[in-house]
């Protein structure tokens, strides 16, 4: 038989972007740190015996991969930010079309009661000038 052990501390939160905790955890290397290493290196390697060609073509292909990685994350943030912007606009647009067309029902609302009230007034103002000339001529 298996025995289960106490498992509280196993499931995690689920972790957010923290722009604070990106700065504590400057543990990676970036384009400047990168360059310096390798730069360091090279001018310290051992005349005798060089980098050799596969050591020397891996770490620049790293820089380029990191160099590359790097852009699409700033081509994604311009992205993300161009979308909110649109996203902004979209919503703002939603909002006056909404706008302009709930005063246009109300306005074609306001007419349509004058115009209904113009009718029933004229039918009434119709029906008493026919009781009105009935009656005028029943008396003759």
């Amino acid at each position: 038989m298996s025995n289960v052990t106490n498992t509280d501390g196993v499931i995690k939160q689920p972790r957010y972007y923290d722009p604070e905790e990106k700065d504590k955890k400057s543990n990676d290397l970036d384009k400047d740190a990168f360059l310096k290493l390798l730069t360091t290196q090279l001018s310290n390697q051992d005349p005798l015996n060089p980098m050799e060609d596969r050591e020397f073509i891996a770490q620049m292909a790293q820089f380029s991969s990191l160099e590359q990685m790097q852009n699409m994350n700033d081509n994604l943030v311009a992205t993300k930010t161009t979308l909110a912007e649109h996203l902004t606009k979209m919503n703002n647009n939603v909002v006056k079309s909404h706008t302009f067309m709930s005063e246009t029902l109300d306005s074609i609302n306001t007419q349509l009661s004058k115009i209904t009230n113009a009718l029933q007034v004229g039918e009434a103002d119709a029906e008493e000038q026919d009781n009105g000339v009935d009656g005028a001529e029943g008396q003759e």
